[in-house]
């Protein structure tokens, strides 16, 4: 009896890693330049916007794919070190239902006069606005 208790274990711990498997499996590092951007623009008061606010009528202008577990770059067209990275996500390509990325979802790594990279550090699928002041 013993035997088939080992054995036993042996297969629900290989279930389980099974069912675990890799927790971030579509991942991706990008660099997102102006030319991915076609709908961005930068306001009278020099605030840039990668993306427009709902309603979204242009699929050129769908909010951009954030990945779990991905780090994304972006050519930062303010030439300039920004004072202020704001993130919105959403689950919907046009941006309806969006809310401030915070925590893990939307993270700061670095922002310098050229480039901000962000990072989404939770394995959640995301659609992104990003906003550089």
């Amino acid at each position: 009896m013993p035997r088939f208790a080992w054995l036993g274990a042996l297969m629900i711990l290989g279930l389980v890693a099974t069912a675990c498997g890799d927790a971030c499996g579509d991942a991706e590092d990008r660099v997102v330049p102006l030319s991915d951007l076609p709908c961005s623009m930068t306001t009278a008061d020099g605030v840039w916007e990668s993306h427009p606010l709902p309603p979204v009528t242009d699929e050129r202008c769908y909010w951009l794919e954030f990945r779990g577990c991905s780090k994304y770059e972006f050519e930062n067209p303010l030439g300039r070190v920004p004072s202020l990275v704001v993130g919105y996500t959403s689950f919907e390509q046009d941006g309806r239902f969006s809310t401030v990325g915070s925590g893990n979802s939307f993270v700061v790594e670095e922002a310098t006069a050229s480039t901000v990279t962000i990072r989404n550090a939770q394995n959640q699928f995301f659609y992104l606005r990003l906003i550089l002041e």
